[in-house]
């Protein structure tokens, strides 16, 4: 039996040193974890900066788009507007000028071309006028 408490008092090289491996282990293992961390908010700051980055890129196309559709459709609100104005403005003309003529009334069209008339009728008696004053004089020199 001594044979046996001599290798039991004798521990091996292996076994001398696993108390402090484990705390070598343990220490690095501790020491990873805090890299893991400072890189995992080294990697979060400049990920949150990126996404940032997108979004605000993102919100200028958007705001763009947004308001060329704005854009668009108060324009073509527009001209609908101004469209259905001047077919209302049409109707209630019509619906003016019937009225008027039933009654016996005239219109605006009616006395434009009354005064056209008369500015024609005017002209050619200014064309009359001056050809008796011609024929006139002729006579008159006879």
């Amino acid at each position: 039996m001594d044979n046996t408490q001599p290798s039991n008092s004798r521990k091996t090289k292996h076994q001398r040193k696993s108390p402090l491996d484990f705390r070598k282990y343990t220490k690095q293992i501790w020491l990873a974890g805090l890299g893991a961390f400072s890189r995992a908010e080294e990697e979060g700051n400049k990920m949150f900066d990126s996404l940032v980055k997108v979004g605000e890129e993102l919100e200028s196309k958007t705001v763009e788009l947004t308001d060329q559709t704005v854009n668009k459709v108060a324009e073509k609100t527009k001209e609908s507007v101004t469209d259905k104005k001047d077919k209302v403005e049409k109707l209630l003309d019509h619906g003016v000028s019937t009225s008027l003529n039933r009654i016996g009334l005239v219109s605006t069209k009616d006395v434009q071309h009354l005064e056209n008339m008369i500015l024609d009728i005017h002209q050619k008696l200014d064309v009359l006028i001056a050809e008796n004053q011609a024929l006139r004089a002729k006579l008159e020199k006879k």
